[in-house]
């Protein structure tokens, strides 16, 4: 059974993620379980947190899906302490404290993966972007000046080309 949740966390934190809900353009509850699924068993940040603590509160209601209804109690052992919730808010704090790019490579780990080792090994990969298979030789990944968020830089043929990450739906 699927748990629901009911927490207040700190405006700044709320604006970050939903920030983030329109630039990947995912549904609010599906990025808050990609957030507690990747950072859960990391450490906590704890910069910014006193700042955090003392910023107006948005209340944010969702249901785990059923890997973190599971996870959440041994990530709760994990950091030694006694509630989902104050868990669950100290990840989207931390979540909000990383910068664009990283925050970017939680939410999309996988792809990032393969990306590297392929940047790393000087392979050509496959790319599935704008509806098109893209045969690619990636270069590096490079971010945006204006947004932080990431692209990755690649040769296709005789031309490079930057891909927004987040327009790319799967390496192979």
């Amino acid at each position: 059974m699927r748990k629901k949740i009911r927490i207040k966390i700190p405006k700044l934190a709320y604006e970050v993620i939903n920030k983030d809900v329109e630039y990947f353009n995912l549904k609010k509850e599906t990025l808050y379980n990609i957030i507690i699924k990747e950072l859960g068993f990391e450490k906590f940040t704890e910069i910014g947190y006193d700042i955090f603590s003392l910023d107006e509160k948005r209340e944010v209601y969702f249901n785990l899906n059923e890997i973190n209804t599971e996870l959440v109690p041994k990530m709760i052992a994990f950091h030694l302490l006694e509630s989902d919730i104050d868990m669950i808010i100290k990840i989207f704090i931390t979540y909000a404290n990383l910068h664009p790019a990283v925050r970017e490579r939680v939410v999309y780990k996988n792809l990032f993966l393969r990306v590297e080792q392929a940047i790393k090994d000087k392979k050509n990969i496959k790319i599935y972007f704008n509806k098109e298979i893209i045969d690619i030789l990636p270069l590096a990944l490079e971010r945006d000046g204006k947004t932080g968020y990431n692209f990755l830089k690649s040769k296709h043929g005789k031309d490079f080309y930057l891909y927004e990450m987040k327009h790319i739906e799967f390496v192979s």
